[in-house]
């Protein structure tokens, strides 16, 4: 493949990235619009980690590997309180999840957002594979301020995968 095929697909895939993440947000507000429905976090980290791991599949991403990547990043020193220059506390403040969720969204944007700032001024490359790990990590943190279980969550998907592949 030339460099000019590798970069359109890489564009592709930012693309469809980017795309996917714009569809979290329309799908938690299409799920908080029906009134049968009470929408918490557990329902938007579904949701989210879904989409990702949808997204991963599609473009042959292994999604345990962004999580081995997640792991390797934690330092045991490292303040709860920051991550990523962001401040959990204010983001996460919120006692209404779903109104938390849409902060975190807005804050997994900034996070994108100057990781291209920083990719522009250094030899880094701005792909997907960032992008997803960018947003994984943020979805992480918001796990564990929920005090969800992340295991669970992913057996969560992975049944409801595997359902409607019998269907």
């Amino acid at each position: 493949m030339n460099t000019k095929d590798s970069s359109s697909k890489e564009q592709s895939n930012l693309d469809a990235f980017f795309e996917m993440f714009d569809w979290v947000d329309d799908d938690v507000s299409e799920l908080n619009n029906d009134e049968e429905v009470d929408v918490s976090g557990y329902e938007c980290l579904f949701i989210a980690f879904n989409n990702l791991r949808s997204y991963c599949k599609q473009i042959d991403l292994d999604f345990s590997q962004i999580e081995d990547q997640y792991q390797a990043s934690i330092n045991p020193g490292q303040s709860d309180e920051t991550f990523w220059d962001q401040d959990l506390d204010a983001t996460y403040s919120e006692m209404d999840e779903l109104a938390g969720f849409g902060k975190l969204l807005e804050t997994i944007e900034k996070g994108f957002s100057e990781y291209e700032k920083f990719c522009n001024k250094s030899d880094e490359i701005f792909d997907e594979w960032h992008c997803v790990l960018i947003m994984h990590s943020f979805l992480r943190k918001f796990c564990d301020k929920l005090e969800i279980d992340y295991t669970l969550l992913q057996d969560d998907i992975s049944a409801l995968k595997l359902e409607m592949k019998k269907k």
